[in-house]
């Protein structure tokens, strides 16, 4: 059972050639499914509208990348109802976002949230300049000190990669291309008539393509949104310097919450995989220890760098997060 392999994970050291090679092959395999995406989209509008469909659709998509999101903060509020800390009430906690932060090479500290809810879960949003993070009171209840560490991590290395910007970009591609394959097919359906008639029916193969290029840039995208958790994960170990604590976070959440597409897929067929927006807890796992050197740590030993998180905070009774979380849970 993978959650048996997290626990003796404990027994290995990062080895810093293994993070490397696994950084490169998750950067190269993210910039060729985004490059697809891209030319998928491109072949989408040429095909549908010629050169000016290609630069109408590459137009559109372009101001839907630059159009600026919601802000990180805002969207915790608004979506999840999240409330900011302070340092004055989680000390420990900023001190060891801002260290994370710092080794990242973040121009800012996040913005620290809770969310009262029983579910475990962490979450990124905003960017370099202005990130954000956010985290359920269960998984501050739940977690020991390093997993806590290697989850915030794992957080702090989404937005060290600009992953919001990668995702934005990938949806903006698709989003071309369900517009003009849309637009394609209903063109051809409202002609088909005509074009029979005059024996000018197009080739099958670009019909067929254009059909399939919709699911084919949605499949693809939730591939990239995987690649980006498995470099992510790769990210928080480069940060902590600690391979087995995001191994045992992710094995200790599988077993207080599960995981209902794990389940699923699990009992279905192997397609099934591929419309999820993270890797299974087996692959993450697996592609943790594969950035291990199986030798037992020493806790003197130089090469192993460490960040010592603090014990978990807790608030004051009378704090309006506080009374928030236990009406949520009760």
């Amino acid at each position: 059972m993978w959650i048996e392999r997290a626990r003796r994970a404990a027994a290995l050291r990062l080895d810093p050639a293994a993070l490397a090679r696994q950084r490169r092959l998750n950067r190269l395999h993210s910039a060729l499914i985004l490059l697809f995406l891209v030319g998928l989209a491109g072949w989408t509008g040429l095909l549908v509208g010629g050169v000016e469909g290609l630069a109408f659709g590459a137009g559109i998509a372009l101001a839907f990348l630059f159009l600026d999101p919601m802000p990180g903060d805002l969207l915790f509020r608004q979506a999840f109802g999240a409330v900011r800390l302070s340092p004055a009430q989680a000390p420990d906690l900023f001190a060891l976002s801002a260290a994370l932060a710092r080794r990242a090479d973040l121009p800012h500290p996040p913005h620290l949230y809770l969310i009262p809810s029983p579910t475990l879960q962490a979450m990124a949003a905003g960017s370099r300049e202005a990130p954000v993070i956010a985290v359920t009171s269960r998984l501050l209840r739940a977690l020991s000190r390093r997993e806590l560490a290697a989850v915030l991590a794992h957080e702090v290395a989404h937005i060290r990669h600009g992953d919001l910007l990668v995702l934005r970009l990938a949806t903006a591609a698709a989003t071309l291309t369900r517009g003009m394959a849309g637009l394609g097919a209903l063109v051809l359906l409202v002609f088909l008539p005509t074009l029979w008639a005059t024996d000018a029916m197009p080739a099958p193969l670009p019909m067929v393509l254009l059909l399939a290029a919709p699911l084919l840039s949605d499949v693809l995208t939730l591939s990239l949104s995987r690649r980006r958790e498995l470099l992510a994960d790769a990210g928080a170990v480069e940060l902590t310097g600690d391979v087995a604590a995001l191994a045992e976070a992710l094995a200790r959440i599988w077993r207080m919450q599960g995981d209902d597409w794990e389940r699923l897929t699990s009992r279905g067929p192997f397609w099934m995989n591929w419309l999820r927006t993270h890797p299974t807890l087996k692959d993450r796992i697996a592609a943790l220890r594969s950035m291990a050197a199986p030798v037992r740590p020493v806790l003197s030993d130089p090469d192993r760098v460490v960040i010592a998180p603090p014990a978990l905070w807790t608030l004051g009774s009378h704090h309006p997060a506080q009374r928030l979380a236990r009406r949520w849970l009760l």
